[in-house]
């Protein structure tokens, strides 16, 4: 693992970026505006672990860098955000504080075992998704604005580097597969609820700007990509939830290697 902090110009890139699935973009600009309220309750709870663990334990090196990647992940998609924010969508702000709220409940209310179990059902969905962009969406993503690609790119690779940490914590610290699985269930659920009325929202303004057909067409398009992506992701949860399932057994994407030592060369 490595801290790497690059950086990209989104202030011609947003909303609608992906020029051949238009509405795939909103679904990726939603999830981005989760990420400076996820990713700081990622790290809180790895530091809650880190203590629990002691000052002494051998994961403690791999925890701090975890925790430095995520946050180097969150400033920059605040930055993102940002271009997001100017876009004009007048309900954003009430979205995040959902976003906010929602995590700080988890932290407050829930004990550290649920915290590192859903933790890891975020961790385990990661590399799941560099696996989509690195390797299933090359045309989807034909022309596609290049910054906020290198930005997915960038994230998931790292994703990926990191994929074993929360892995580790959680069978050190508590261990079992049905608790495993318990917290990785409660984190699909919650990030459907959570993200979708916020996608339905970006989606509905953009529909105001179409004719009717442009909207049936729209509508036809985000069905299209959100079945092509749930195929992909659901036959790859299948293996997450598995007893078998270790993140160290798991194919690296092809690609992620070469873009993560293209960042390092140009550091």
């Amino acid at each position: 693992m490595k801290v790497r902090k690059p950086s990209w110009d989104y202030s011609a890139s947003l909303p609608r970026w992906c020029r051949t699935y238009p509405e795939y973009s909103q679904v990726v600009n939603v999830a981005s505006l989760t990420l400076p309220y996820l990713e700081p309750y990622l790290n809180t709870v790895m530091r809650r672990a880190q203590a629990k663990l002691g000052p002494a334990h051998p994961l403690n090196a791999d925890i701090s860098l975890f925790c430095k990647q995520e946050a180097a992940h969150y400033l920059q998609h605040d930055a993102y955000n940002e271009a997001l924010r100017r876009a004009g969508y007048a309900r954003l702000p009430q979205f995040e504080e959902r976003f906010r709220a929602h995590f700080a409940r988890l932290l407050e209310e829930r004990s550290l075992k649920f915290n590192c179990a859903y933790s890891l059902g975020f961790e385990s969905i990661g590399p799941i998704y560099t696996e989509w962009w690195f390797e299933q969406t090359a045309d989807v993503m034909a022309d596609a604005d290049p910054s906020v690609v290198s930005l997915w790119k960038w994230h998931l690779a790292e994703e990926f580097e990191h994929r074993t940490v929360a892995w580790d914590v959680y069978q050190e610290l508590f261990g079992g597969y049905h608790y495993r699985i318990y917290g990785l269930r409660a984190f699909l659920r919650d990030l459907e609820m959570i993200n979708g009325a916020a996608v339905k929202y970006l989606l509905s303004e953009d529909a105001k700007l179409m004719t009717s057909e442009e909207q049936r067409v729209s509508r036809q398009r985000f069905a299209e990509i959100r079945r092509r992506e749930s195929a992909f992701v659901n036959s790859r949860l299948r293996k997450v939830m598995s007893r078998s399932y270790t993140p160290y057994r798991l194919r690296e994407p092809k690609g992620v290697a070469q873009l993560l030592q293209k960042i390092d060369a140009a550091a």
